[in-house]
């Protein structure tokens, strides 16, 4: 499985210095919209890497190859997963360093701190996405699915900034005065845990999917 990972990495080195511009033409882009700035840039990064690494699997028909190989579906699919944390990490590591460069050399690019809460919405954002699109591509491939890599990435954070602005601005709606409620009353600790416990379940089934997807797919 580690092996996997980093084939996956290693496939798309030049991409990676075209997923680091990403995240510094994010971080211009989006000046002034605070924490969901992080989530942006560092999920569009790890975006740009999972859809690549799928990509050039299918071009390259590597599934046929990996299928020859005594290696189990399920671990082929459980890389595609747990590569996600590892772009997740690379592209918190970037952002870091473009926080600390802009601190010292003092450009004119406000970059937000980061902090707990801004990693863990980062972190769900990230496994909400792929988690959604994973089932996808291991059920069609990555060109019939191509057109919903688009409609999943502007789809996903146009949805998250319009249910954000619904809540801070009807909070007389049951459902959202009953989130808050619910949400005012949970001390942070409980707050991230119950959020993480939810993403845990969602992406074990995710898994539970693409894995079934996987193996009914012809080659």
């Amino acid at each position: 499985m580690y092996s996997l990972i980093v084939k996956d990495i290693l496939i798309q080195k030049q991409r990676m210095l075209i997923s680091f511009l990403i995240i510094i033409l994010m971080l211009v882009s989006f000046q002034g919209i605070g924490e969901i700035m992080f989530t942006v840039s560092v999920g569009a990064f790890t975006y740009s890497l999972a859809m690549t690494a799928c990509a050039y699997e299918d071009i390259n028909k590597s599934n046929i190859m990996l299928n020859s190989l005594p290696l189990k579906k399920a671990k082929t699919v459980a890389a595609k997963y747990l590569s996600i944390l590892v772009y997740y990490i690379i592209g918190t590591i970037i952002y870091f360093v473009c926080y600390i460069i802009s601190g010292i050399t003092k450009i004119p690019l406000n970059v937000h701190p980061l902090s707990p809460e801004v990693l863990i919405g980062g972190f769900v954002s990230v496994c909400l996405m792929q988690g959604i699109y994973l089932p996808i591509f291991f059920k069609v491939g990555y060109v019939k699915s191509k057109i919903l890599n688009f409609a999943i990435f502007f789809g996903f954070f146009y949805g998250v900034s319009y249910l954000i602005t619904i809540i801070k601005r009807d909070t007389n709606i049951l459902w959202v005065k009953k989130l808050v409620e619910f949400i005012q009353a949970q001390s942070q600790v409980s707050l991230a845990m119950i959020i993480l416990g939810v993403v845990a379940v969602f992406l074990l089934v995710s898994y539970l999917l693409s894995v079934k997807f996987y193996k009914q797919r012809e080659f």
